[in-house]
């Protein structure tokens, strides 16, 4: 038997609710009965990914979220890597273009500037490690 539960959810959120529940209408053509169940497996899912991120993996596996996530697509880590990898490579492009226009910044700007570049390097490193891992 199931019961009614009430959340609230800010208006900043609300867009991805209508998504989810679009997603569910579409899926089944109905809400009524099915979208509980769909929200209790992508919470099952949320707190499986947050388990094991949590457990100093790090990183969760993708097979298991393919088995998690019985009729969602979840994207191959490799390609998730890959989008990943492009969007730090970039980010590092606009921090040397910002740093050649702050030449003249205070110290602690300059700081912080080299601290985000020196965590985008290490991202990249990592996520070039993993993907060739995953080859």
């Amino acid at each position: 038997m199931s019961k009614p539960i009430g959340v609230r959810i800010d208006s900043r959120q609300e867009e991805t609710w209508n998504k989810f529940k679009n997603f569910v209408g579409e899926k089944y053509g109905k809400k009524h009965t099915v979208l509980g169940n769909e929200l209790v497996k992508a919470l099952e899912l949320y707190l499986d990914l947050y388990e094991r991120v949590s457990d100093e993996r790090k990183e969760p596996e993708t097979h298991l979220l393919k088995e998690k996530a019985g009729d969602l697509e979840v994207l191959p880590l490799r390609e998730i890597s890959y989008d990943l990898l492009n969007t730090i490579i970039a980010c590092r492009g606009y921090l040397e273009q910002l740093d050649d226009e702050l030449k003249d910044s205070p110290n602690p700007v300059r700081e912080k500037i080299e601290n985000l570049r020196q965590g985008l390097f290490k991202a990249q490193k990592l996520l070039q490690e993993r993907i060739e891992e995953i080859r």
